[in-house]
C-alpha cells in the first residue's frame, strides 16, 4: 500500500471523528437549554400529608351573649404552607354534654344533606356548604358564632375541618374549650 494513500485516509477519519464529536456537543448544548427554557408546572407536588398543607395558630372560644342568647365565638387564624392560594370549605363544629344530653352546633349551620351527622361527626360525601375561603402563605383571621342553646357552658370541644376542592379533608383539628 501506498503511503499517501494511507495518509489521506486518517486524515479523512480524523476529520469525521472531529465533525461528529462537534455534533454532539451541540446536540447536548441544544437539549440543555431546552431543558433549562422548557415550563416548570406550577402546581405544587402534593404532600405525603395533606393536613401539612394548612398551618393554623390563635385559636380562641369564647362565650358571649347577645341580647338574651348565648353564642360560642370562636377565631383562629389559618394560611396555606404553599406558595399557591389554595380553595378550600371550612366548618366549625362544637359538641357539648350536659347531664346525659347531647349537644352539637356548627358554623356554618349543618344541612341535612351534607357531609356531617346530625352528631356532628364527619361522615363523607359532598363539601358544598361550607364557608368558602381561599388560603393564601398571609395568615387569614377567620371568626364564627355559634348559639348556645344551655347557656355558656353549652359545648367542650370545637373542631376545625378544613376541606379542599374535591372533598378532601385537609384539616380535622379538635380544640377543647375551658370555662
Amino acid at each position: 500500500m501506498n503511503w499517501s494513500v494511507l495518509r489521506e485516509r486518517k486524515r479523512l477519519l480524523s476529520s469525521l471523528g472531529y465533525t461528529g464529536l462537534v455534533a454532539l456537543v451541540a446536540a447536548l448544548g441544544y437539549l440543555t437549554l431546552k431543558i433549562v427554557e422548557s415550563p416548570r408546572s406550577e402546581d405544587p407536588e402534593p404532600l405525603s400529608d395533606p393536613a401539612a398543607l394548612i398551618e393554623f395558630e390563635g385559636f380562641s372560644a369564647r362565650p358571649e351573649r347577645v341580647g338574651t342568647e348565648w353564642q360560642l365565638r370562636i377565631t383562629l387564624r389559618l394560611r396555606t404552607a404553599t406558595t399557591r392560594p389554595l380553595d378550600c370549605q371550612l366548618f366549625l363544629v362544637a359538641r357539648g354534654e350536659q347531664a346525659e344530653k347531647k349537644f352539637v352546633g356548627a358554623w356554618p349551620t349543618l344541612t341535612p344533606s351534607g357531609p356531617f351527622s346530625s352528631a356532628g361527626y364527619f361522615r363523607g360525601g359532598s363539601v358544598s356548604s361550607g364557608a368558602p375561603l381561599t388560603l393564601t402563605p398571609s395568615w387569614q383571621k377567620v371568626s364564627g358564632s355559634i348559639p348556645m342553646p344551655n347557656g355558656p357552658t353549652t359545648f367542650h370541644t370545637v373542631t376545625v375541618y378544613v376541606f379542599g376542592n374535591k372533598g378532601e379533608v385537609l384539616l380535622a383539628r379538635p380544640f377543647s374549650i375551658s370555662h
